[in-house]
C-alpha cells in the first residue's frame, strides 16, 4: 500500500486538450501558492464527479434527491392539512352563525 493509502492503480489516457487544461489549472493554483501534483488534481476531479452522481447511494447528489422527494411529500401533506383546517374553520364559522 502506498504512503497515502491508495492501493488501486489505473492507467488512463488524455487528449492533448485535456492535458493542457489540467496543466493550466495546476499553473493557476501554483501562482496562488497552492501547489498540487497532477495525480492529486485528477483524484480531486474524479471524487467531485463521483459525489455528483445521483445513482450511487450515499453520494451528496443521491442524498439531495432523496431529501427533495421527502420535502415534496411533506409539502403536499401540509397543503392537504391546511386545506382540511380551512374547511373545518369555515364549517364551524357557518355553524356559529
Amino acid at each position: 500500500m502506498s504512503k497515502k493509502g491508495y492501493s488501486e492503480r489505473l492507467s488512463i489516457g488524455f487528449t492533448v486538450e485535456q492535458m493542457r487544461r489540467i496543466e493550466e489549472i495546476l499553473r493557476v493554483r501554483a501562482k496562488q501558492g497552492k501547489f498540487q501534483h497532477k495525480t492529486d488534481l485528477i483524484r480531486e476531479a474524479v471524487n467531485l464527479y463521483l459525489s455528483h452522481q445521483d445513482d450511487i447511494p450515499g453520494t451528496r447528489a443521491a442524498i439531495t434527491r432523496k431529501l427533495e422527494g421527502r420535502f415534496l411529500a411533506v409539502e403536499q401533506q401540509l397543503r392537504e392539512q391546511n386545506d382540511l383546517l380551512a374547511r373545518m374553520v369555515a364549517f364551524f364559522e357557518r355553524r356559529r352563525k
